[in-house]
């Protein structure tokens, strides 16, 4: 078997300085790999003793070497370039071979190995950002029975060198930061990017501030020289400067080269309110007539150097004196950002006769003060500033007068409202009395009615009498709800002439002069074998509902029924159990006024003779329907004035013979009455027979 012995691998001189972190590596890789060697070289030959007790001069396969080289990128030419040299003894001619990325494959021919002493060569410059390390298979073949012998891989590592510049996304940023910005706070984060190895120093950027335009005295930006962040010391001032350029640089930290590039940022500085309201007159002055409502007195304004139609601008007026009772108020044209003086609740000349009104001006934003007093070299500045409090943007308070113009005011009475109770005809109802509240000069008050639509009082136009001219009725379509209501008014004599009014509100009781009562007391109808229903209306001034009640104890034994009652009628209902004959029952009638009469309904049953009316009445009468009462006479009514006469003559009898009555128990049975006389024990005796005969 052949010695595989590790000879030391030769690379070209860097031109250019080689990461410390990377040639570190390299060279702990070169130790380990070396050992690694040995042993396997040990391991080797007391493999080869052992074998060869037993298989003579047998060969075998040797393990993997991996073998790493080092090439720096962009080395400049002549090419090719040696890079490294594989020497393995095994006491025959070997042809080496190398395979992979460069070699055979792309990029191809990069690389190629000597196959005869196993030198490597680099054809043409190579480039770290594209292709950091290399990675080949390597073998030896012996050149006399073409055997395969050494398998190795074989690396080689790129050294990267500062040959990128830190690129920016853009050549330009625009930014914009408020001008009540607090310095200190970030308004931007730089970042650039360096294709250079990873975290070694040529990728490794740092940034500065080259320039800023304009040169500010209270205000310098700064940057955080490994983070970006984009920062300011001092006080943004947006009517001093509303906007600055800066140059920015990213810079590498190569050892030996630096890259950098530079790009452009754009500061706008945002208006706020740094500006309070200033007043463009030293005070105000107003008209008002009294009583009026939704005026404008007055319009006033106030300057603000602050940007037009922004919060910071936009003015806030607010009345901090004067106005106890919420007279006016304050309102702000948009436009103009003028105030608008505005009463809202009606004046009054008698009370007052002048406002003074103090009134402040702020924004709808906070105002915000801000003032370099120290400047350092380090860290931030010593600055004054308010912090935003609202309460400093409001400016001197100013004073406005309104003068109250007096009118001419309505006569008011007192009280306004007058309640009476119904007094006869011709009778004084009220005095009514209102005063002018002028108190410049007073006027002459005349009174008159209105809406008395009944037309039943009169008032005295100077003395304010009022007196009834006549009865006021309460079922009168002109009182409602037993109230007669009219308006009083009281006219002065002043330019314009004005008009008090007072109502004056009559209260109506209630006599019984519209009792409700029955159309008509007497009814008639049919004796049947069915029931029979009747209606009767109630005849009322003031209409239903009305409450019925019925007076009689034994109601529910007689024939007739009062059925529920149905607006202003009455339902009766006659049982088939009725007799012929008179059916009497006592009313009672409530109308809605709670007025009642007590009142007799008779319900007449009479023998229809197999007919559907009474042989002495017209009525039909239909058994089970209703029939309406009417007022024509029944037979018995007329047998009733035939009688009159007789019954005269009788009682005229009876006083001259001072009669008894005792029944005859000797008499026939149709003889039903004995008169006797008490004087000289004389008996008159009346026979039945004759006084039918009489009949």
């Amino acid at each position: 078997m052949c010695d595989l012995r590790h000879e030391s691998f030769s690379f070209l001189p860097c031109q250019s300085p080689v990461s410390l972190t990377r040639v570190t590596l390299m060279i702990v890789s070169q130790v380990l790999l070396a050992g690694f060697l040995e042993g396997h070289q040990g391991h080797t030959s007391s493999h080869r003793n052992a074998t060869s007790r037993h298989e003579g001069h047998s060969r075998h396969k040797r393990d993997l070497v991996i073998a790493t080289f080092i090439l720096q990128e962009e080395l400049p030419g002549p090419y090719p370039k040696l890079i490294g040299t594989v020497n393995i003894e095994e006491g025959a001619q070997l042809m080496y071979k190398l395979q992979g990325k460069g070699v055979d494959e792309d990029p191809i021919g990069m690389f190629h190995m000597d196959e005869d002493d196993g030198s490597i060569f680099v054809h043409r410059k190579v480039d770290f950002e594209k292709m950091p390390f290399f990675q080949w298979k390597f073998n030896a073949v012996n050149k006399t029975d073409k055997k395969e012998g050494t398998r190795a891989g074989i690396h080689l590592m790129i050294l990267d060198i500062n040959d990128n510049a830190p690129e920016f996304k853009a050549k330009t940023f625009y930014v914009s930061v408020n001008e009540s910005t607090m310095q200190g706070n970030t308004i931007f984060t730089m970042l650039a990017y360096d294709k250079d190895e990873e975290s070694s120093p040529n990728s490794n950027v740092s940034y500065f501030i080259k320039s800023q335009t304009p040169d500010d005295p209270n205000v310098q930006f700064i940057i955080d020289e490994k983070k970006g962040f984009i920062s300011f010391k001092g006080c943004l001032n947006y009517e001093i400067n509303s906007n600055y350029k800066l140059v920015v640089e990213g810079r590498d930290n190569g050892e030996t080269i630096q890259q950098s590039s530079s790009c452009e940022v754009h500061v706008t500085v945002l208006d706020r309110n740094t500006n309070p309201p200033v007043w463009s007159s030293p005070s105000l002055a107003g008209e008002v007539p009294e009583h009026a409502v939704n005026v404008t007195i007055l319009r006033f304004g106030a300057t603000d150097r602050d940007t037009p139609h922004t919060p910071g601008w936009r003015a806030v007026y607010t009345i901090v004196e004067g106005d106890d009772d919420g007279n006016y108020n304050i309102i702000t044209d948009p436009e103009t950002n003028e105030g608008m003086l505005v009463v809202v609740k009606a004046l009054d000349y008698e009370k007052m006769t002048k406002s003074l009104l103090r009134i402040t001006a702020s924004n709808e934003e906070a105002l915000y003060s801000c003032k370099v007093v120290k400047k350092t070299t380090t860290g931030l500045w010593t600055i004054e500033t308010n912090n935003g409090q609202a309460s400093s943007s409001k400016v001197e308070m100013i004073l406005a007068t309104v003068n109250i113009l007096d009118v001419n005011d309505a006569p008011r009475f007192k009280p306004d409202t007058i309640i009476v109770s119904l007094v006869g005809p011709g009778k004084v109802l009220a005095i009514v009395e209102a005063k002018d509240p002028d108190i410049v000069a007073h006027n002459k008050i005349k009174y008159r009615l209105e809406n008395d639509t009944g037309d039943w009082l009169s008032i005295n136009e100077d003395t304010g009498i009022i007196t009834t001219k006549k009865h006021l009725d309460r079922e009168s379509d002109h009182v409602i709800q037993s109230t007669y209501i009219v308006r009083v008014l009281a006219v002065d004599d002043g330019n314009p002439a004005m008009t008090g009014t007072a109502t004056l509100i009559i209260k109506l009781k209630d006599i019984d002069d519209n009792a409700p009562r029955l159309r008509s007391a007497y009814l008639t109808t049919c004796k049947s074998d069915q029931d029979t229903h009747l209606e009767i209306p109630i005849i009322d001034k003031a209409s239903g509902p009305f409450r019925i009640n019925v007076l009689d104890k034994d109601h529910d034994k007689k024939p007739i029924k009062v059925l529920n009652h149905d607006g202003d009628i009455i339902k009766v209902k006659k049982e088939k159990t009725a007799q012929q004959g008179n059916h009497t029952i006592h009313l009672e009638i409530y109308d809605r006024q709670g007025v009642v009469s007590h009142q007799n309904l008779t319900l007449n049953v009479c023998d229809c003779l197999g007919g559907h009316a009474c042989a002495e009445d017209r009525t039909v009468v239909t058994p089970g329907k209703r029939t309406v009462a009417t007022t024509s006479l029944s037979g018995g009514a007329i047998a009733l004035l035939l009688l009159i006469p007789l019954l005269l003559l009788l009682v005229l009898i009876l006083l001259l013979c001072r009669i008894k009555l005792f029944p005859l128990e000797t008499e026939p049975p149709n003889f039903i009455i004995v008169y006797e006389e008490d004087v000289d024990s004389k008996h008159c005796e009346i026979c039945a027979y004759h006084w039918h005969l009489l009949l």
